[in-house]
């Protein structure tokens, strides 16, 4: 048996190291593209994580996920690829925000997107879906992404945690 030099067992680390974000991003995340009357490809992007909420100082932790529709905006200049959410759904802890509009671009030299969005809770209120994330992709046209938001709402504010997978 031969011994691993320092540069071998790097570049071991490393394989070893995207393998295992692979196996973790994809089981966590789903996507599929919905073909549109009008000829305009809407993505559907879908994730799941975890929210968490401050609640008389102690930190709460829910499941979170949600569905959001994405559809390309004309106005999209260069590297900077500019969107419209349609809709969706956001879930904490059972509750359902429909999401109603909203829009977002996706800076394609950096691999990041952000996203504002706004909707309604179950008994009425506005809620406001504000996102922000970084994609990577997966081959053909799949692409998965890790996601920091804030979903702002009239019971208080959640940070939500997620994994979320498009296709386009």
């Amino acid at each position: 048996m031969g011994t691993l030099k320092n540069k071998n067992k790097l570049a071991l680390a490393a394989m070893a190291a995207v393998a295992i974000l692979l196996v973790i991003a994809v089981p966590f995340a789903s996507a599929q593209t919905v073909p549109n009357s009008a000829t305009v490809n809407v993505a559907t992007m879908k994730a799941q994580g975890f929210a968490y909420q401050q609640v008389n100082g102690h930190t709460v932790k829910y499941q979170a996920n949600f569905t959001l529709m994405l559809q390309p905006a004309s106005t999209s200049i260069g590297a900077i690829k500019d969107f419209d959410v349609a809709g969706g759904t956001v879930v904490v802890n059972g509750v359902s925000y429909a999401i109603a509009s909203g829009n977002g671009a996706v800076r394609t030299g950096r691999h990041i997107f952000m996203l504002q969005a706004q909707g309604t809770s179950p008994d009425g209120q506005t809620v406001t879906l504000k996102l922000e994330g970084r994609y990577f992709w997966l081959g053909g046209h799949l692409y998965v992404a890790r996601i920091g938001a804030k979903l702002q709402t009239d019971n208080g504010n959640y940070l939500l945690l997620m994994r979320a997978a498009v296709k386009v």
